[in-house]
Parts: C-alpha cells; sequence; structure tokens
C-alpha cells in the first residue's frame, strides 16, 4: 500500500478526490492540527493550552477533536503494517513546514520508502490545501526520494528545535522561527479603529495582512484580542463580545504601534 500523508482535513479531501477522480494511488491519511500555534510536546499540554481558547466557542466547538499524536499513533500503526511506500505532502508554509518535521519523526520506524511532494507557491501563496485535486495529481509527477539521511535529519530537526517549542511557528525568508505569542498584537492594535466596529472586522483585516506562505487560525487572533481588552489597550462593550455580539475600539489615549 502507498500511504499519503498530509497536514489538515482540506488537503486531505483533496488528495482523496484526487485518488478518486485522477489516477492517485494510495491510502489518505489527513493529520488535522493548528500546528503553527502552542506546545507540541503531548497532547495533554497542548488540549490544556487550547482550553481556555476553546471555551469563548462552546457553542462551535461541542465535540472533542482527537489530539495531534492521538491521530498520529493511529496513523502510524496502519501504516507501518500495512504500507511499503510513503508520500509525504508539503509546501512553503510555515504549517507544511512544521508538520513535513513531525512526520519525519514519526515515521523513523518505517523500513519502506519514504517519498516527498513539495507543493509549490500559487501567486505568492502556499500550502497544500489551497490546490484542486486535479493540480494536486499533476504535482505528484515532481515526487522525490528523501534519503535515510534526509529523512533522519528533518525528524532531528523536530526533536531539536520544535518538540518542545511553545509559541508561533511562522515561515520566513530564513526558514521557520519561532515567536511570542504576542507577535499579532501590535497589528491587532493597529486595526482597532477610535470608533466602536465589530471585532470580527479587526480580526479579518488582521488576517489578511499575513505573508502567503503563514496563517493563523481566527480563534487565536481572538485569544490575543481579549488579553488586550484585559490589558486595557482595547474597549470591548457588550456581554458576549468573543462571539462576536459586542463592539470594540483601541483605546485613545494609548501609544499608537507603527
Amino acid at each position: 500500500m502507498r500511504a499519503h500523508v498530509v497536514s489538515g482535513w482540506g488537503a486531505g479531501g483533496s488528495l482523496q478526490q484526487a485518488c478518486r477522480q485522477h489516477g492517485l494511488i494510495g491510502h489518505v491519511f489527513a493529520i488535522e492540527d493548528d500546528l503553527e500555534v502552542g506546545p507540541l510536546t503531548t497532547d495533554e499540554h497542548r488540549c490544556l493550552w487550547w482550553k481556555p481558547l476553546e471555551d469563548q466557542y462552546l457553542e462551535r466547538l461541542s465535540s472533542k477533536r482527537q489530539g495531534l499524536h492521538e491521530q498520529w499513533r493511529s496513523a502510524a500503526e496502519e501504516i507501518l503494517d500495512r504500507a511499503s511506500e510513503v508520500v509525504i505532502w508539503s509546501s512553503d508554509s510555515g504549517r507544511d513546514q512544521i508538520h513535513l518535521r513531525l512526520a519525519a519523526a514519526k515515521l523513523e520506524a518505517f523500513t519502506g520508502s519514504v517519498r516527498l511532494v513539495h507543493v509549490p507557491a500559487d501567486d505568492g501563496t502556499t500550502g497544500v490545501w489551497r490546490f484542486w485535486p486535479k493540480t494536486l495529481a499533476e504535482c505528484e509527477r515532481t515526487m522525490t526520494t528523501l534519503s535515510p539521511e534526509g529523512l533522519k535529519a528533518l525528524a532531528h530537526d523536530f526533536r531539536e528545535n520544535w518538540d518542545n517549542s511553545d509559541g508561533v511557528r511562522l515561515q520566513t525568508d530564513v526558514g521557520l522561527r519561532l515567536f511570542d505569542y504576542s507577535v499579532f498584537d501590535n497589528a491587532i492594535l493597529n486595526n482597532c479603529s477610535d470608533e466602536f466596529e465589530n471585532p470580527a472586522k479587526v480580526i479579518g483585516y488582521t488576517l489578511s495582512e499575513l505573508d502567503g506562505r503563514n496563517w493563523v487560525p481566527d480563534i487565536f487572533l481572538r485569544w490575543r484580542l481579549r488579553v488586550l481588552v484585559n490589558a486595557g489597550f482595547v474597549q470591548a462593550i457588550g456581554t458576549r463580545w468573543f462571539v462576536d455580539d459586542c463592539d470594540i475600539r483601541v483605546r485613545s489615549n494609548i501609544y499608537r504601534f507603527s
């Protein structure tokens, strides 16, 4: 069996359709997690970090999701038992680059062939999930083989630099870098008006300014907005501002960041 591993259900769905309709062969394993933010050490640590953020969205997040490492345990068991070849799908996005290193660490015990499909950028934006199934099928033609040394180097990079990391992981011109959670605070403040407006508008502006290689979940930015409200930099009115039943504005007497 050929196993395709990819980050995110969206990319996984596109690959499954590429298998059904465009000639790709194999079984798709999609690992769903926002790898850009939060601790990566254990599912327990990730769950504890995410819980205060998700508690703001109880109406939207009513079901418990499988943890990152729990998903990988299930996938790795089936891959080690059945697969003779693994294809890791990646791109220049921050999420895909972290997933590439994580996949290498999880597949170190795999004795079959490991291949890599690197999906190119499209108009400055990257990410396997951004492409149509037919395009992904065409990208498979560029598949290369990862040497055991190459796989080991990626796994080593994950263990040494990312496994114990806690913060925001972004792809830059010099590669992956780890930033403090406050990296987006200035952008949020600069996008807040002096007049009251809906927080979704501020979040949307901030998301639109992200580098095409990176993405963060809106729930993360809403958490940073709550931090700014609690710190007195942003004023909020309304009883349920975290679900947009409110308005916010930057406090007029604070220093505007440039």
